[in-house]
């Protein structure tokens, strides 16, 4: 029989709210002391549901009767002292790292390789998004086992909380000296999910134990495709998949026959957005619009100017309005994920409250050019405009909000008639019109123009400074014929610098002062 040690084992786990991180704390005492070991546990709380970690600490001790006196456990992690570090989601490994939590001579790593965006990466005017690859190079080489996979995707798959997941890696690493019946006992002892979180724990525990065989981890992995008969093999190189309908075959048809192939996954994706935005009038719209930016592309890097502008200009073109709004608010598949979200049973209802602030330049943009004119340019139209613009809560899953917003909704049905899209129209047609007269001096030139589209992006003011630039950009290239691509490339980057548009003011009057 092995000897018990004569130290603690010291295991720290970090989890987001709502993540059963508690759950999980509670599992792992009993199944200590149900192995005749001491344990003594602290938290620290994050911001409840989903905005931040909490971060639990626990120190087990074999309770050894011939012990004249209890250990003295520590109440807070130290660096270089952790044995077990257990992470919900791979940012939270990359905190714990940089903590000085991870060691390569005694810590074994314990972490779900799926992300959940932070306030910060999702706030960020640009790519503000963390490299999950970079934090799992690090964890390989800074801990002394990493047991890693997407627990997440495996914790739905049984329709499970991620707790019941990292409850079955954690025994599946081999980092406590407890069975692995002694953990299935405590989740049964329960009384509650238990089938869930027995199937999730078996799942994860056996994913666990071939990483620590050095084996290939299988993980779910869900795959759905709109408007095709079958899936996309996202390992093979892109093909335009079999359309399910007239329409679409029309559509994939003038894909296939127009575009080059090189551009083909990126047009098709756009397309998907499109028609699922508004119609296949809308889809072919675009196409038109594409066949213009192809006759210009010299084909240099792989068609990199249509591919460019196929991606940038499909999500312009699903600018988010009121319609867009309720259309995705009352959506079936949207509700499902809300069920999922909160674990609702089947017989369980639910009570929605969603948030919306409508501006008056909003509510305006639905409705028809004139009359969306005319009701801006009024101060008394203002005025009652402002009777259903500001701040309002709304219980979505009640009859008459509901309602109101299918109402709402059917107003995509004039999109193309609204003076929102009549802005929004003549500010895309400003860009591509202006990425066309580029190309003429500078392929380069109006590759940057088209790359330009990224920067428009959110709702309400920031919709509008964001495409205020775009515009400014290409009045810019316009206006002076000795613009360079570099000088399109620093107004891009001033541009996503600061959200008062500070950094892209300055350099646009530098640049415009030389010219």
């Amino acid at each position: 029989m092995t000897e018990s040690p004569a130290k603690t084992i010291n295991i720290i786990l970090a989890a987001l709210g709502g993540e059963g991180g508690g759950v999980f704390t509670n599992w792992l005492i009993e199944v200590a002391e149900s192995n005749g070991w001491l344990c003594q546990s602290t938290s620290l709380a994050g911001v409840a549901q989903r905005t931040g970690a909490t971060i639990y600490y626990l120190e087990l001790f074999p309770n050894d009767q011939r012990q004249s006196r209890p250990p003295v456990m520590s109440l807070f992690p130290a660096q270089g002292d952790i044995d077990i570090a257990i992470s919900s989601e791979i940012a939270e490994a990359g905190r714990m790292l940089q903590r000085g939590f991870i060691t390569p001579d005694n810590t074994t790593l314990v972490t779900s390789t799926h992300r959940v965006y932070g306030i910060t990466e999702k706030s960020d005017i640009g790519d503000g998004t963390m490299d999950a690859s970079t934090v799992l190079e690090l964890a390989a080489k800074y801990s002394q086992r990493l047991v890693s996979f997407d627990m997440s995707e495996l914790a739905k798959k049984h329709n499970s909380v991620i707790s019941s997941a990292l409850f079955g890696a954690l025994a599946g690493s081999n980092a406590l000296p407890f069975s692995v019946q002694s953990f299935k006992d405590v989740i049964v002892s329960t009384g509650k999910a238990v089938k869930t979180n027995l199937a999730a724990f078996d799942d994860s525990y056996q994913s666990a134990q071939r990483a620590v065989n050095g084996s290939p981890v299988e993980t779910y992995q869900p795959n759905q495709s709109a408007l095709t008969s079958g899936s996309v093999d996202t390992e093979a190189p892109f093909s335009l998949p079999l359309a399910t309908s007239n329409a679409g075959s029309e559509l994939l048809d003038r894909v296939r026959d127009n575009f080059p192939i090189e551009t083909h996954e990126l047009i098709y994706y756009g397309l998907q957005r499109l028609i699922e935005y508004q119609d296949f009038d809308y889809a072919n719209h675009y196409l038109d619009k594409l066949d213009e930016i192809l006759k210009i592309d010299q084909g240099q890097q792989s068609f990199d100017l249509t591919n460019a502008t196929a991606r940038y200009l499909a999500l312009w073109m699903c600018f988010e309005d009121i319609p867009r709004v309720a259309q995705l608010k009352i959506r079936a598949s949207r509700i499902g994920e809300i069920r999922q979200e909160v674990q609702a049973d089947a017989e369980q209802i639910i009570h929605i409250t969603e948030f919306f602030r409508p501006r008056p330049e909003e509510i305006c943009a639905m409705l028809p050019k004139s009359l969306g004119r005319a009701l801006l340019s009024s101060r008394l139209g203002r005025r009652f405009l402002e009777l259903f613009a500001g701040g309002k809560k709304l219980r979505t899953d009640t009859l008459a909000v509901y309602f109101a917003l299918r109402v709402l909704a059917s107003f995509r049905a004039i999109r193309r008639r609204s003076l929102g899209y009549d802005e929004e129209l003549r500010m895309i047609t400003s860009w591509l019109d202006t990425i066309k007269l580029a190309a003429a001096r500078d392929p380069q030139l109006s590759l940057e123009l088209a790359l330009c589209g990224r920067l428009v992006k959110g709702y309400g003011t920031t919709r509008q400074r964001t495409t205020e630039q775009v515009v400014s950009i290409a009045e810019y290239c316009r206006s002076f014929a000795n613009a360079s691509a570099k000088e399109i490339n620093n107004l891009r980057l001033s541009a996503i610098k600061d959200d008062a548009n500070q950094a892209f003011n300055q350099t646009l009057i530098q640049y415009r002062n030389q010219c």
